[in-house]
């Protein structure tokens, strides 16, 4: 009645659907386990619907996912690009904006400059923008799309969804045909 789990705990084997022989038979945690793999709430078998909850896997679970590899790497490689652009640019806007007042304060005014200058800041600043924009609806994407299949689920009322009678072991059908057999 007690079997080991691949996860080390022993549980009692439940047979929440009307699956019967050793089909019906599984762990409570296997079946949650499995139900979050597949992102279902039925037996694909008998097609039994399980009450279950579902709870988002929290946001620290999607960085530290092994599955998207690239798209971890292509993650960690824009937030370093974010942490060495940004003071970079604003350096750089800062630097071109500072020019172009010293060329618009000179006694021969250089408008020519001061407006190519002021002109390099805006393209500055439009890229820089545009890069951010762009790299962060990429990843709030990609987190969106891992957040609709990973679930933490829990199965409720796994007695009250099995269909067991006397024996937890059984299913509804497979009781029937005991009963109908003994008789």
């Amino acid at each position: 009645k007690r079997f080991r789990t691949i996860w080390g705990s022993q549980e009692d084997l439940l047979s929440p659907c009307e699956c019967i022989g050793t089909l019906g038979s599984l762990h409570q945690t296997c079946l949650e386990h499995w139900l979050a793999a597949s992102n279902t709430s039925f037996c694909e078998l008998c097609r039994f619907q399980f009450v279950v909850e579902r709870k988002p896997q929290p946001f620290i679970k999607w960085l530290q996912n092994p599955n998207p590899k690239r798209e971890r790497r292509t993650l960690l490689s824009d937030v370093l690009c974010f942490i060495f652009i940004t003071p970079l640019a604003s350096i750089s806007g800062w630097l071109c904006l500072r020019g172009a007042l010293d060329h618009l304060m000179a006694k021969p005014h250089n408008q020519l400059e001061a407006a190519g200058l002021i002109g390099l800041t805006i393209a500055l600043l439009a890229i820089y923008v545009f890069w951010t924009a762009v790299s962060l609806r990429y990843h709030i994407c990609l987190y969106q799309e891992w957040k609709k299949t990973h679930h933490q689920v829990k199965l409720l009322s796994a007695c009250q969804g099995s269909r067991a009678m006397q024996n937890p072991l059984l299913s509804s059908r497979a009781a029937k045909q005991f009963a109908e057999t003994v008789v």
